[in-house]
């Protein structure tokens, strides 16, 4: 048998291998690339505002009216007299009992008064069992409507104190591999952590570091990591009114009002319901600075490949290249998608696991392979 023979029959056996690798389920499962630039809607969901109340403090039980003294052991009924006797000590016990009544009365006020307060601990703990968080990896299915669209089981109206999604990225259409974006706030800050691990070359990394309140994101820092080393990095210096940003923070510009680094720009978009006003934006990579303004698209139902979820799309344009956040109104506003290109390239991340304050909210189940997909 000649070499070129061997090779031959080498080929046609891989090709066959392949095929059926492609016909079974061996194979990971992932969504489809994402599609072409989508056709926006008009905007027939309104995004709210979130609400960034902390954990309200355990209310003073002394406040509320409620008595702290240990109860009064209850005392041994005493044992009847004898019949003779009975008649005899009526006028005495009619006169015990008149005179002990007023104490009595007096003894079941604080009892009273504590059943509004004890009413409303049994609901305060009932909502704390409600929204406690569970284990990070416990199975959920959210709730489609009769429209297919997707829902967590609950509303989600305040704003997360932590949230942690899962995204497939690519690069040109291309999976390149997963993203994971793990966000925290409390006690007046907050921290954005995004790192991208591709299946080939360096990870990724970028960490956004800030103080939050009513008003906002108020952004401090972000770097960018590649491979553990950094490569950019940007201070908000609020005192000297600089941007300080580049390889080693040797460029500036003048600090406007409202500057944002373009990830926490994502979560003041949320946070604020998306109405940051129609001025232009400072918003920083910590590699380059641009200003433009951030407002609504169209809205958009986002096919995740296992039910679709309605969207709100944000886009800034200028200088050659976009940025857009996919906004989710019913999963607290988070972004389900972002895209950031430009002339030569397109990265995308796109979700596939979403969860709030440590409660799994969502997640694409495994897709059907080739096989199971055309099976009758």
């Amino acid at each position: 048998m000649t070499r070129r023979r061997l090779l031959l029959i080498a080929l046609v056996l891989s090709l066959l291998l392949h095929l059926a690798l492609l016909g079974s389920d061996l194979l990971p499962a992932i969504s489809a690339p994402p599609a072409d630039e989508p056709k926006l809607e008009k905007i027939d969901v309104k995004m709210q505002a979130m609400r960034l109340d902390e954990t309200p403090p355990p209310r003073d039980p002394a406040a509320a009216g409620v008595s702290l003294r240990p109860a009064e052991t209850a005392k041994p009924k005493p044992k009847p007299k004898p019949a003779r006797k009975r008649e005899a000590s009526k006028p005495a016990e009619q006169a015990k009992t008149a005179a002990s009544a007023p104490a009595a009365k007096t003894a079941s006020a604080p009892q009273a008064s504590s059943e509004p307060a004890a009413e409303a601990s049994r609901q305060a703990a009932a909502e704390q069992a409600s929204s406690a968080p569970v284990a990070e990896n416990a199975p959920r299915e959210s709730s489609a409507d009769k429209a297919g669209l997707i829902h967590p089981d609950a509303p989600l109206r305040q704003f997360p104190a932590a949230a942690k999604i899962r995204y497939q990225g690519y690069w040109n259409s291309a999976m390149l591999g997963f993203g994971d974006l793990d966000w925290q706030r409390g006690q007046g800050r907050y921290q954005l952590d995004i790192t991208v691990s591709p299946f080939i070359g360096p990870k990724l990394r970028y960490l956004a570091l800030g103080t939050i309140g009513k008003s906002g994101l108020r952004p401090d820092s972000m770097q960018s990591f590649r491979g553990g080393d950094l490569k950019e990095a940007a201070r908000f210096d609020y005192d000297a009114g600089l941007l300080r940003y580049g390889s080693n923070e040797d460029k500036q510009l003048p600090l406007k009002p409202g500057a944002q680094d373009a990830f926490s720009l994502a979560f003041q978009l949320a946070l604020k319901g998306g109405d940051l006003g129609h001025a232009p934006i400072q918003i920083t990579t910590a590699k380059k600075v641009y200003e433009y303004p951030m407002a609504p698209n169209g809205a958009f139902d986002y096919d995740t490949g296992a039910g679709k979820m309605r969207v709100i799309v944000f886009r800034a344009q200028g200088d050659g290249d976009f940025t857009e956040f996919w906004l989710a109104p019913d999963f607290a506003n988070l972004p389900v998608r972002i895209i950031r290109a430009d002339k030569d390239k397109r990265i995308e991340l796109k979700a596939i696991r979403v969860d709030v304050n440590g409660k799994r909210q969502w997640e694409l189940p495994p897709q059907p392979t080739i096989r199971n997909k055309n099976a009758h």
